[in-house]
């Protein structure tokens, strides 16, 4: 089931396979892994219930379809879903975006205004939304930026502005034990430190091999700088509510791993 992580704001988690083939086979299987564990790479996405307007952040894959649908309705009751927000055409992400349309169909679909590909899931057809761009749900408000750290060219980041909640998409993301589906990471079993974001990153967002390090780890004092935020809800991991800033510095650290290491592997 999902979880209300702030009032009217709701985590709803999508596990995915079990991945720990990734982690144990390695030469040095990570410290948070010990053999036996089932670790999971998830998809993370958040219905915002305010009092005038609800909003769903990203729609979760096709996997997930019937659990995404009897999630949302049961949150919402009789009350219907107003925006569908797409924050790029990966399928983690987009993949149930027609579905939730069909099933409110007066819901309108938001996308990046990033990019000159939107073909994908009628992203063509959606509103598009850039840095600035806000969306008032009454007593929450949304946000949307530029997105610092992308994997696709068509790419929108979100803020909740009431709570400062990032949602840094697939920033910030990382694996995490089957036992720890839906905790804060401040409740999971393993501390989640540099190596268990390292194992994301170095996945999915291993271009970083090829930057200039320092000029990142400037842009991550920038974003601390412009967002300072309250709590993280990324869309592959756990919500951290406590110490934010604190795990964004420790992006500093994944970054300069990643030009040591290179890319660990791929998901799936």
């Amino acid at each position: 089931m999902a979880r209300e992580i702030s009032p009217g704001i709701h985590w709803l988690q999508e596990l995915g396979p079990d991945q720990r083939d990734n982690f144990e086979l390695r030469d040095e299987p990570p410290s948070w892994c010990t053999p036996g564990d089932t670790v999971h790479i998830p998809q993370c996405a958040y219905l915002l219930v305010g009092s005038d307007r609800t909003l769903l952040f990203d729609t979760l894959s096709p996997a997930s379809t019937e659990k995404l649908k009897d999630e949302v309705s049961s949150i919402l009751g009789d009350r219907s879903l107003d925006y569908v927000v797409v924050s790029h055409p990966d399928i983690p992400h987009a993949g149930n975006a027609i579905e939730m349309l069909r099933e409110y169909p007066k819901a309108e679909l938001v996308g990046p205004g990033y990019g000159n590909d939107h073909e994908l899931y009628h992203l063509d057809d959606a509103m598009k939304v850039v840095e600035g761009d806000t969306i008032d749900l009454g007593d929450l408000a949304v946000e949307f930026h530029e997105a610092a750290f992308l994997d696709a060219p068509v790419f929108v980041w979100m803020t909740e502005r009431t709570t400062e909640t990032l949602f840094p998409v697939d920033w910030m993301g990382f694996p995490h034990l089957s036992e720890d589906e839906l905790n804060f990471v401040d409740e999971a079993h393993h501390d989640v430190g540099v190596e268990q974001l390292l194992h994301f990153h170095a996945r999915v967002l291993f271009w970083h091999k090829y930057v200039d390090v320092e000029k990142v780890q400037r842009e991550i004092d920038n974003l601390i700088e412009k967002y300072n935020p309250s709590m993280i809800a990324p869309a592959h991991g756990l919500v951290i509510r406590e110490d934010a800033v604190e795990y964004m510095e420790k992006m500093k650290d994944v970054v300069a791993r990643i030009q040591q290491t290179g890319r660990l592997g791929i998901i799936g």
